[in-house]
């Protein structure tokens, strides 16, 4: 991929793309005239897409004829060569037939010849500053750094959306807008009279009460979710979601807008993270969290600098149910790090797919996975290797073009080769998820869905996109021990009907006794997988699991 291709699709892009609703920024192919420009550009804009060839005509359109002359003047420049930055003041109008003030500033980077290849820069609204949110007609964030907090003491409760981004992409930007006013419409009417409610950016709020305490807010946070929780309280049109919060008192956690600032922002993270749905209000645990993220992400950066020192990947095995034979293993990433100590895969797993290294890593357990899959298949036979890839990494036509031409290399047979969609997340194409799977299997590989069951791991995706095996949710196979349950029978009895009419395969996955190996035999699930059976082990261990399958067999 060339270094332009790199940038128009550049996580980071999407990163900085997301920070701030009053900032737009973009980025052009300068030999193609191909641009792709951040999706609020687009929408308070109205341009026509967010990626586009000769956008430029398009966007001096917006521009107030009385700036034109100037802005094209600083532009050519750019693109002429005899300039590497661009800087600029100039008005635009908006999606509202409103010109708005905005500040320009690009740069130009060149290629290896030294010819200008990529233009890109940022745009800020000289007006963001203004006191009132123009949507929900509450103070900005700006506002409150003129509030004295040395002179009373008080509270503060942040709290934002979950997964307000998904809400947009599949309601539309609209719907979206639709949300945050109700937001904050209710956030006013649960507030007392002299709390000041704020709008920072985003989907993010602040409450600000000099008279109510942690405990106060906390009740606050529960009211609100409460009503967004509720159908019954929505007008039409709006669905019910889900928030988190921070909360911390002042003086107390901090004397300043500054340091309460950054301190709620740590408490709203942390309950994002680790307590979703909830608020959490400050303390040392949450400050000990915070700097045990940053010593991660040090970390987790410096392994995969390092050609991945640290990572590994671990193999446990999954067994015909019927002769209890091991036919194959599920490949589980683990990392050590001599610096910190007990790191779970979860943890390190959640930082790589924040700051989107989960890309790198990703392939790089694809590619490690292929390689164990060769190497047993021609000593051992008939072994599955599956691997876990997400949605995200599905989306991405590069990450399959790299799937299938590393099998090409490794001599794999793919037949025997899984990909397991792992990721619990809403899937907002479904066509194209349908259209790579399909893909996948016309050339041999096995289709899987894991965590059936769990959040969006249901049977809408099971209805659009065509599957070899369904792994059945731990959660439901540990249930059946629970007394008086017939609930988590029912539903894996029902799954494993169905998929024998369609002639999907099935895995128990968190089979722990022989109890519940027994009932699900007895269910008629295909496969069996479980610390019955045996934790995640190493390469070694595995091996002479396989070893011992072949003495016995």
């Amino acid at each position: 991929m060339s270094m332009v291709d790199n940038i128009l699709k550049n996580e980071l892009f999407e990163a900085f793309a997301n920070a701030s609703a009053n900032i737009y920024i973009y980025v052009c192919d300068m030999k193609k005239d191909y641009s792709r420009w951040s999706q609020n550009t687009v929408k308070d804009f109205g341009m026509s897409g967010e990626y586009l060839e000769n956008a430029g005509a398009q966007w001096m359109e917006k521009v107030h004829p009385d700036d034109r002359a100037a802005y094209l003047e600083d532009i050519d420049a750019c693109f002429s060569g005899r300039s590497t930055r661009h800087s600029c003041q100039y008005r635009a109008k908006n999606i509202y037939n409103e010109y708005v003030w905005l500040e320009c500033k690009g740069s130009v980077i060149n290629d290896e010849n030294g010819e200008p290849a990529v233009f890109a820069g940022l745009m800020m609204r000289l007006d963001n500053q203004n006191k009132y949110d123009p949507l929900t007609h509450l103070l900005t964030g700006f506002e409150m750094q003129n509030y004295d907090f040395s002179r009373q003491t008080g509270s503060l409760l942040f709290l934002g959306i979950n997964d307000f981004r998904k809400i947009n992409n599949v309601g539309g930007y609209q719907y979206g807008d639709k949300v945050l006013k109700f937001l904050a419409e209710r956030l006013v009417q649960a507030a007392g009279k002299k709390d000041i409610v704020y709008r920072l950016q985003g989907d993010e709020f602040i409450v600000l009460s000099q008279d109510k305490t942690r405990e106060d807010m906390l009740r606050l946070f529960e009211t609100i979710s409460d009503i967004c929780g509720k159908r019954s309280t929505f007008p039409e049109g709006i669905r019910n979601f889900t928030l988190s919060g921070g909360i911390v008192s002042w003086p107390e956690d901090g004397a300043n807008y500054r340091e309460l600032l950054d301190n709620l922002s740590h408490s709203y993270e942390y309950a994002r993270e680790n307590r979703r749905g909830q608020a959490v209000a400050f303390s040392d645990q949450i400050i000990e969290s915070y700097e045990r993220n940053l010593r991660l992400q040090n970390a987790l950066a410096e392994s995969i600098k390092n050609d991945f020192c640290g990572f590994e990947l671990y193999f446990q095995p999954i067994l015909d149910s019927g002769t209890r034979r091991i036919i194959g293993c599920e490949s589980l990433l683990r990392w050590k790090s001599a610096k910190i100590q007990d790191v779970a895969p979860y943890e390190f797993i959640r930082i790589l797919e924040s700051n989107g290294q989960i890309r790198d890593v990703g392939i790089w357990v694809m590619e490690t996975a292929l390689r164990h899959a060769a190497k047993w298949q021609k000593r051992f036979g008939d072994i599955y290797v599956s691997f876990n890839v997400s949605y995200l990494q599905l989306m991405d036509s590069e990450f399959v073009e790299r799937l299938i031409e590393s099998a090409k290399r490794s001599g794999v047979d793919v037949s025997r080769v899984m990909v397991e969609l792992t990721e619990s997340c809403q899937v907002e194409d479904i066509a194209l998820l349908s259209q790579h799977f399909d893909r996948l299997r016309g050339m041999g590989f096995k289709i899987a869905m894991d965590d059936f069951g769990t959040e969006y791991a249901t049977f809408g995706i099971l209805h659009d996109v065509s599957m070899d095996v369904l792994k059945i949710d731990q959660k439901f196979v540990r249930g059946l021990l629970r007394e008086g349950n017939i609930t988590d029978l029912a539903i894996i009895e029902s799954v494993v009907d169905m998929c024998r009419r369609l002639s999907i395969q099935t895995v128990a996955e968190g089979v722990e006794t022989e109890e519940i190996q027994n009932m699900v035999q007895n269910i008629g699930v295909s496969y069996l997988q479980g610390f019955l059976y045996s934790r995640p082990v190493p390469e070694a261990e595995f091996e002479r699991m396989l070893i011992e399958r072949e003495i016995g067999a």
